[in-house]
């Protein structure tokens, strides 16, 4: 699927915008920032890949939706999107991933150290961007408000990685125990840029909106982690890994989970039994995936994913935001309940 409009709208800026907060600095450490988020290519040595900056555009979205601040959302949203990629970088090296985007991560041309580094540069990046609020006449009661909402949202994606982590060595895990680690983990970024949005129309604010908005976001939080793990398993190239990926690494993604606790005990037995070795190879995955289509696994977590659209659509169609923002959501909706990378 093509990427919706909203994309499109707010491309320029977003970039713009976060080059801003990058390009005047000039440690050393800003080179792998740049390598990163897709400006610096390392001398010819890699292609550049600029991601969909899908968290920011939500948050852009939601604050058009509402009639909010620009200016105020614009700030919000570049702090949201050096969140996510501090994020990346640390989960690239604790999960050991060496690529991203078909580019090697950050750790394995610089080091284990420097993502770590890196990482955290940009999660400061982000408070002092956060920093700079009141200076726009938000208000410090507002600003604090703001503050502690973005705050509370990467302490979640916090707990979610670490859920993930553990989860790696647990034989099996409950489809209730997933989802509550991706809401944390995933969800809790994707929610908080729709609340946020909704947040900067500073005066006369409709809280039950901000709550309709944030409602959204949390569906479209688990809609995009499930359709990631669908591609986890039986995707394609589009992703910039390597495709079973997900499996390889025995990770406890919703294809898996529904695998591990099936109904069918020789589907039960069998996936424990692989998942118990050391290491999974090739054999291994194709057994997988027989064992997920003599399960039905598939169906099962595209329904999910859809069984979530169905809600959210359910209140994007109860809310007053005008046409043209309705219109962006449920074609948002749509792209990622069928996206392929």
């Amino acid at each position: 699927m093509s990427l919706p409009n909203c994309f499109k709208r707010y491309k320029n800026k977003i970039d713009t915008e976060l080059k801003n907060q990058i390009n005047f600095r000039n440690n050393p450490i800003y080179i792998t920032h740049k390598y990163y988020m897709g400006w610096d290519d390392l001398g010819g040595k890699y292609q550049n890949y600029i991601g969909k900056r899908f968290r920011p555009t939500l948050l852009l979205m939601s604050s058009d939706a509402v009639n909010g601040n620009n200016e105020i959302a614009t700030k919000l949203a570049i702090a949201l999107e050096y969140v996510h990629n501090f994020s990346l970088i640390h989960d690239d090296l604790e999960d050991r991933d060496q690529y991203r985007h078909h580019r090697p991560t950050i750790w394995t041309i610089w080091g284990e150290n420097a993502a770590i580094i890196s990482g955290n540069a940009m999660l400061k990046i982000s408070d002092e961007i956060m920093n700079g609020l009141i200076s726009l006449g938000v208000g410090t009661k507002n600003a604090i408000n703001l503050q502690s909402e973005i705050t509370n949202s990467y302490l979640k994606m916090m707990e979610g990685q670490y859920l993930d982590i553990t989860y790696e060595t647990i034989p099996s895990i409950s489809i209730t125990q997933y989802l509550e680690m991706i809401e944390l983990k995933t969800g809790a970024l994707i929610e908080s840029a729709m609340y946020l949005g909704s947040l900067t129309k500073i005066k006369n604010s409709n809280h039950k909106l901000n709550n309709h908005m944030k409602s959204i976001g949390h569906k479209f939080g688990r809609i995009y982690q499930i359709r990631d793990d669908i591609l986890g398993v039986w995707g394609t190239n589009k992703t910039g890994k390597p495709v079973g990926a997900d499996l390889y690494r025995k990770k406890k993604s919703l294809p898996a989970v529904h695998a591990l606790n099936s109904e069918s005990k020789n589907v039960k037995e069998k996936m424990h039994s692989i998942f118990s070795s050391e290491n999974i190879d090739k054999n291994h995955v194709e057994n997988i995936l027989d064992l997920m289509e003599e399960n039905n696994t598939l169906r099962y977590c595209q329904t999910l994913a859809e069984y979530y659209w169905k809600q959210a659509i359910e209140i994007i169609e109860e809310i007053n935001i005008g046409k043209n923002s309705t219109n962006d959501l449920i074609e948002l909706g749509e792209f990622l309940l069928y996206r392929e990378s």
